[in-house]
């Protein structure tokens, strides 16, 4: 017999085992270990996760979050899909149950009033992107992820500005503007990380006219990646570089079956002449004062057509795609962009 129902906290355990099967990536392949799976769920206001049964076993899941945000600079209610997990046997087709889950949530959806349903999905995860093509949600937009390692070395210091959060937050709602899917106010995430302890600071440089800043976010007390595939490049690169990376300032690649801790860093901002200079030199002050905080790895989150920062070169270095797929509800129309990246939708 198959069910739909809304998940409960009895559910964790399976709930995980089931991630546990759905790694990520195609080269490096990282599995994501959580403590809580619904810890997604906590971070907003209407989050709500249900599942498909058969027989009593969990064979496909999906969250979702209804938010009121900014679209074209007025107030609209939207949904937040995430965690569009299946079982192994359930992956190939929508027809054994996903699709069923999929419809029990869009009308609940519908029924909240969203205009439109968005999600993030990897470039290169195209089982779920095609699952989002057939449900009719469309590329809205695209953005990068950097990650870089952490390197030992001294750690020089950098104020985490969090004395005077509500001014912070002020000056970085009025640099980000009035785009597409940011929260009404930024308070509202940013208080909230900063209550559960999940935000690490806001840092800056600043020469002259010039400036740049990023918020970082540490979320490793609950939730680590680890690694279950690597190429045979880098692990040969590993069994070069892991050695002399214990005494000098060189990049760790991390081993299959060890797990990571991340350091996310969201909302960078590179303003005047030497920003993007700035915004370099910033991510390399936080690769060393991340790895003496037990970080492994630093990841920053950067729309494509994002007009406050661009994604910096390192070497090494690695930068995921991940496409923004939005669903219409109300309206045929994609919001416009830039558009704005939530912390607590990655």
């Amino acid at each position: 017999m198959f069910t739909i129902r809304e998940a409960v906290r009895e559910d964790n355990e399976e709930l995980l085992r089931l991630e546990e099967k759905s790694p990520q990536g195609t080269g490096i392949s990282i599995v994501i270990d959580r403590d809580d799976y619904f810890y997604r769920s906590t971070l907003h206001a209407n989050g709500k996760v249900l599942i498909a049964e058969e027989e009593g076993k969990i064979v496909g899941v999906m969250a979702y979050a209804l938010k009121d945000v900014l679209i074209g600079g007025e107030k609209e209610r939207v949904a937040y899909f995430y965690d569009l997990r299946g079982e192994v046997s359930y992956r190939r087709s929508m027809k054994r149950g996903l699709f069923r889950l999929w419809k029990a949530v869009h009308a609940e959806i519908e029924a909240g009033g969203a205009a439109f349903i968005y999600g993030h999905v990897k470039a290169d995860n195209h089982p779920s992107l095609n699952v989002a093509t057939k449900i009719g949600a469309r590329i809205a937009a695209s953005f990068s992820v950097l990650s870089i390692s952490t390197l030992p070395g001294k750690a020089e210091e950098l104020d985490p500005h969090l004395d005077d959060l509500e001014a912070e937050v002020d000056r970085l709602e009025e640099l980000v503007g009035e785009r597409s899917l940011r929260p009404l106010s930024l308070k509202e995430p940013y208080m909230r990380g900063a209550e559960l302890g999940y935000l690490n600071g806001i840092y800056r440089l600043e020469e002259g006219r010039s400036f740049a800043q990023v918020s970082a976010w540490d979320l490793s007390r609950i939730y680590r990646g680890r690694v279950v595939r690597m190429p045979i490049t880098l692990r040969l690169l590993g069994a070069l570089l892991n050695p002399a990376a214990k005494f000098l300032p060189l990049p760790r690649i991390p081993k299959v079956g060890e797990k990571i801790a991340y350091l996310q860093l969201f909302d960078p901002v590179c303003r005047g002449e030497d920003g993007e200079r700035l915004l370099k030199a910033l991510l390399a002050r936080l690769q060393r004062r991340a790895h003496a905080n037990g970080f492994d790895i630093i990841t920053m989150f950067v729309y494509q057509d994002d007009p406050l920062a661009a994604i910096p070169r390192f070497f090494p270095q690695k930068v995921l795609r991940y496409h923004t797929m939005v669903r219409p509800v109300l309206s045929e129309e994609l919001p416009p962009r830039p558009l704005y990246l939530d912390i607590r939708d990655v």
